[in-house]
């Protein structure tokens, strides 16, 4: 299927957006499981009536080949497609030649990153017969600031990154009714968006069964009050550190101390009673991580477990946090293999694996 047609076939309108929007509400599922009725012409109709809605952020994505760093100017955007075209929040997606695919791959962003980063990961999942999605979480922006300057991708934007993204995952599952299984994959920060995307009370798919197949995660924060700490101790001697507060506490709306439950929202090692649905979870980290301790990845496996979750563990010896564009670094790599086992066919077995670092 080339790019372009698909665009014309996929191109949304403003009602099946604010349909889409209406879907996620929890009082679709609480009332009975209404959702969303295919029309004879192939339309979709809520089953709700409209209320007012908001029109999202506007904001369009960025064009890749002008942000400074040559990881990701050395990308091309051949076979990716612009979100916003659809009329959804800005983000990219990859389409596979399958015209009815039955998978869909939702990818999560880091801190400071955005979808220009995950192009070769979404062609790869689409080569694998996939539809694959990275949004850009429509609350974050590049801003100017007095502190640090100019700041591309600035935010913590995980609410909103884990809102966008179950619109999109529940937009392509509208569009390609083949689609059956759906696997959540983030990195770092994205991990922080990729828990409430699957634990939230919007994560259902029409008929209000559990949104998500298989969670994969790599070097994830799951545990928001530790990564805050931890980052606020850093901070008056380390910029990077300081910007990270920064945008956590906008995020969450004041300290640690000042709205704890605010970070308890979105601790994942918190919720893991939300995602006892899934049929697995693969977790990576390197254990010489100095930006999201190791960890947090323990805490996150042992609560998975303690769920009934089958959840595998990696811990790749020695590696310290990776860029998540990089495909190659065992981080990400062993993540991104277990993506494409599982698109295979496969399924999680319990347990804990060391892998040579670099």
């Amino acid at each position: 299927m080339s790019l372009n047609h698909a665009q014309s076939r996929l191109a949304g309108r403003a009602a099946l957006s604010a349909c889409l929007l209406v879907g996620t509400l929890l009082a679709a599922c609480s009332e009975g499981g209404a959702g969303r009725a295919p029309l004879p012409d192939g339309e979709l109709a809520c089953a709700l009536p409209l209320p007012p809605l908001s029109p999202p952020p506007l904001r369009s994505e960025t064009v890749c080949a002008t942000r400074e760093d040559p990881r990701i100017q050395a990308m091309s955007d051949e076979g990716i497609g612009l979100m916003s075209a659809l009329g959804l929040p800005p983000g990219r997606y990859a389409l596979p030649d399958n015209p009815n695919p039955s998978q869909l791959v939702v990818m999560f962003h880091g801190h400071g990153n955005e979808s220009c980063a995950w192009r070769e990961h979404m062609r790869e999942v689409a080569a694998a017969g996939a539809v694959a999605v990275a949004m850009d979480y429509s609350e974050q922006e590049d801003r100017d600031t007095e502190a640090f300057g100019f700041v591309p991708n600035y935010g913590w934007a995980v609410r909103s990154g884990a809102a966008d993204s179950i619109l999109a995952a529940q937009y392509f599952m509208d569009r390609y009714p083949s689609i059956t299984q759906l696997i959540n994959i983030g990195a770092s920060m994205g991990s922080n968006a990729a828990g409430p995307a699957a634990y939230g009370a919007a994560a259902v798919r029409a008929d209000c069964s559990p949104l998500w197949d298989y969670w994969v995660q790599a070097e994830g924060v799951h545990n928001l009050t530790q990564e805050y700490l931890g980052i606020r101790a850093l901070a008056p001697g380390l910029p990077a550190a300081a910007l990270a507060q920064q945008e956590i506490e906008e995020e969450n709306g004041g300290t640690l101390e000042q709205v704890p439950e605010r970070y308890a929202e979105i601790s994942n090692v918190l919720h893991a009673d939300g995602l006892s649905s899934l049929k697995g979870a693969v977790l990576t980290h390197g254990t010489a991580d100095q930006t999201v301790p190791v960890d947090q990845s323990v805490q996150m496996s042992d609560a998975l477990r303690a769920f009934g979750v089958p959840t595998h563990l990696y811990l790749v010896t020695g590696s310290d946090h990776v860029w998540e564009g990089n495909g190659e670094a065992a981080v990400m790599r062993q993540a991104l293999d277990e993506v494409l086992r599982l698109l295979a066919g496969g399924e999680v077995v319990d347990g804990d694996t060391p892998i040579p670092g670099p």
